[in-house]
């Protein structure tokens, strides 16, 4: 498979999405304080990505809510199992929680992207589960892209060329 016969699937504000199809890759693009989480079982062939937007759902229920860390990597692991995911040959990438400010003199005031890191990497421990590799935090926003066939996870930050995890 070429990336031009690729199928991507953009991974949205506050979306899960798992797949099987190895014609498909799986992406968040410009990510800023937004973590995605990207993970992949190469036996079962199923990868799925979330991008979580906030730390805590505070008990919020419905359609939206995998937009919070703590609904989000619970709801993105219990899909893959279903799938056949194993949770020992799971491939895991984190990337985002950047410290993305508008003005100078407020960078001190949000702390969303380190707060979401924080949900996201709490809410794996409590999975069992610990990522393979990182690439959080900074001021720059990042991209990244999941490719089914290979399970390769491919991150680029604003201005640079993508690199593999």
């Amino acid at each position: 498979m070429t990336v031009s016969n690729a199928t991507t699937i953009m991974v949205g504000l506050g979306e899960v999405k798992i797949s099987k199809d190895p014609e498909t890759v799986l992406a968040c693009l410009g990510l800023g304080s937004c973590v995605a989480i990207s993970a992949f079982d190469a036996t079962a062939k199923v990868g799925g990505m979330a991008h979580v937007v906030l730390p805590a759902s505070h008990g919020r229920t419905g359609e939206k809510a995998s937009r919070y860390a703590d609904v989000a990597v619970p709801l993105l692991f219990k899909t893959l199992r279903e799938r056949g995911a194993v949770d020992s040959r799971l491939v895991i990438n984190l990337v985002g929680g950047a410290q993305m400010s508008l003005a100078a003199g407020i960078a001190t005031a949000f702390k969303i992207g380190e707060e979401n890191v924080a949900a996201v990497s709490a809410a794996l421990t409590a999975e069992g589960l610990k990522p393979k590799s990182v690439e959080l935090g900074g001021h720059k926003g990042r991209t990244i892209r999941l490719f089914i066939e290979s399970g390769k996870a491919m991150v680029a930050s604003a201005g640079e060329e993508s690199r593999e995890l």
